[in-house]
C-alpha cells in the first residue's frame, strides 16, 4: 500500500469478514509489528497523538476490477489501546502477488 486517504470508512470489519474478503479475493494479509502510517486525521479518531497509525496487519484484496482507481483495504490499527480492523480506501491498485519460491 502506498497512497490511501485520511478518513476512516464507516465499516467496522470483525477478523471473519476480513479473512472471508480477502479469501473471496485471493488477497493476502501481511503483518507488522506495529509499523507507524502517516494518517493525521485517522490517528486522531484512534487516540494517536502524533499523527501516525499503528499498523499490526494489512489485508489487500486480489486484481482490482479493469480500470479501478481505488480499492478497500483492512487495517488491524490500535484503536485507544485496543486493537481492532478498519478499512479504507487505497489508491495503490497494483496487483497482488501471492504466489512465491521458498529460499533455503
Amino acid at each position: 500500500m502506498t497512497s490511501t486517504n485520511d478518513k476512516l470508512l464507516d465499516a467496522k470489519p470483525t477478523e471473519f469478514d476480513v479473512r472471508r474478503a480477502i479469501r473471496a479475493g485471493d488477497g493476502v494479509i501481511a503483518y507488522y509489528n506495529d509499523q507507524l502510517l502517516a494518517l493525521p486525521a485517522v490517528s486522531k479518531a484512534l487516540g494517536e497523538p502524533d499523527g501516525f497509525a499503528r499498523v499490526r496487519a494489512i489485508g489487500i484484496g486480489g486484481t482490482p476490477p479493469e480500470g479501478a482507481q481505488s480499492r478497500n483495504i483492512y487495517l488491524l490499527v490500535r484503536d485507544h489501546a485496543v486493537y481492532r480492523w478498519i478499512e479504507m480506501q487505497a489508491f495503490d491498485v497494483q496487483n497482488v502477488c501471492v504466489e512465491g519460491k521458498r529460499e533455503s
